[in-house]
């Protein structure tokens, strides 16, 4: 499977001015594109409904913010950290998590495609009842998320961390756990039909279910 990267312009000039720019995008319901914000730091923000297209978000942080409803496309989130923060009914396609503390923050219903989560900290985040399209997880950990109630198609796994992760209600089918580490997957059952693990996990996935492997 290949997922498409964002498609970044080269050399984008670094800009402080987000405020500004949110304030004029709400007033005339306009985007905001071709940006690279570096160093930013924001508490409590009001970002809902905003869109961004090509942009760079690196060495930023988000702390608590709202980005309900966000439109984000070709959108690389770099080494930033975005903590419990509100991504609620968003929209996102040909983006990256690269590096990024993602603690704890909402995705549910989101629409998510062309994206990648790479090295980054998902611990406690949100994924309930997401459209999920041509998506990568590397070297991540997704401890204790919830990817409940989600429409999976093409799902690409590398060592990732699903310790105590909630694929309640998500059909598993074909995705590859192999190289990942999944102790107490919170699931009824039927969702680990046509999952791809080890014999080790297997037995281990076998245990959840109830049997006794000797």
């Amino acid at each position: 499977m290949k997922i498409t990267k964002p498609n970044i312009t080269k050399d984008l000039g670094v800009s402080e001015d987000l405020l500004s720019l949110l304030e004029v995008a709400q007033q005339e319901e306009s985007d905001i594109e071709e940006k690279y914000f570096k160093g930013l730091v924001f508490k409590a923000l009001d970002l809902s409904k905003a869109v961004f297209k090509d942009i760079i978000f690196e060495n930023c942080e988000f702390i608590n913010c709202s980005f309900n409803k966000i439109d984000c496309r070709d959108v690389l989130f770099k080494s930033s950290n975005l903590s419990n923060s509100d991504f609620s009914d968003g929209y996102f396609s040909r983006c990256e998590f690269s590096s990024c503390k993602v603690m704890g923050s909402d995705f549910n219903n989101a629409q998510i495609q062309d994206t990648s989560l790479i090295n980054s900290n998902f611990q406690y985040a949100n994924f309930g009842k997401c459209k999920i399209k041509d998506f990568g997880i590397s070297e991540c950990d997704m401890s204790h998320s919830t990817i409940s109630e989600c429409n999976l198609k093409n799902l690409e796994l590398n060592e990732v961390r699903f310790i105590e992760t909630s694929f309640f209600k998500t059909p598993l089918k074909n995705i590859d756990f192999t190289s990942s580490q999944i102790d107490g997957l919170v699931v009824s059952g039927d969702e680990l039909k046509g999952a791809i693990v080890t014999t080790y996990q297997a037995a281990e996935l076998a245990k959840l279910m109830g049997l006794i492997v000797r």
